[in-house]
């Protein structure tokens, strides 16, 4: 088990800052909801955490297949509830991939091992927040397909 610790300190009006390891950053309410506008908010965060942590997960699974990854570009849109707790409707994240030897199966193989067995934050946003995604390879759309952590690998025969 590994432990995360975050310490979260508020800096006036609506805005807190954050450290983890010693790095800092920002969050601030929209300057509409009170805030001065200083960061991004905690619910962009959370987009953001999503889109990076599933990111992390295709680059290192399309290294370890040894291919020519250019770059990976993951772009998330969502909307919130109008109750409270103003939470994520429905999240969609679209999965930019570029390589010059990268096969489409190889592509949305990544992907999908990412949305269904090793993003831990999106596992986290799932129960809540449907998440829907799409992947493009060298500027071509290949597959759409949505997170599911309830899939279980077949076992080995």
């Amino acid at each position: 088990m590994s432990q995360i610790e975050t310490k979260t300190r508020w800096s006036g009006g609506l805005g807190f800052e954050a450290e983890s390891r010693g790095l800092k950053f920002m969050m601030d309410a929209k300057a509409e909801a009170g805030g001065k506008n200083l960061g991004p908010t905690p619910k962009e965060v959370l987009l953001a955490s999503i889109c990076a942590c599933s990111g992390m997960d295709v680059v290192s699974i399309l290294q370890k297949m040894r291919l020519d990854l250019q770059s990976c570009d993951v772009d998330a849109q969502t909307e919130t509830t109008d109750t409270h707790p103003a939470i994520f409707t429905l999240v969609r994240a679209q999965y930019f991939i570029k390589g010059s030897n990268i096969k489409p199966e190889q592509a949305i193989k990544a992907v999908t091992l990412s949305m269904t067995k090793y993003c831990g934050v999106t596992a986290m946003v799932c129960p809540t927040s449907p998440v829907q995604f799409e992947v493009f390879l060298n500027g071509e759309k290949i597959h759409d397909g949505k997170a599911d952590f309830t899939v279980k690998e077949e076992s080995a025969k």
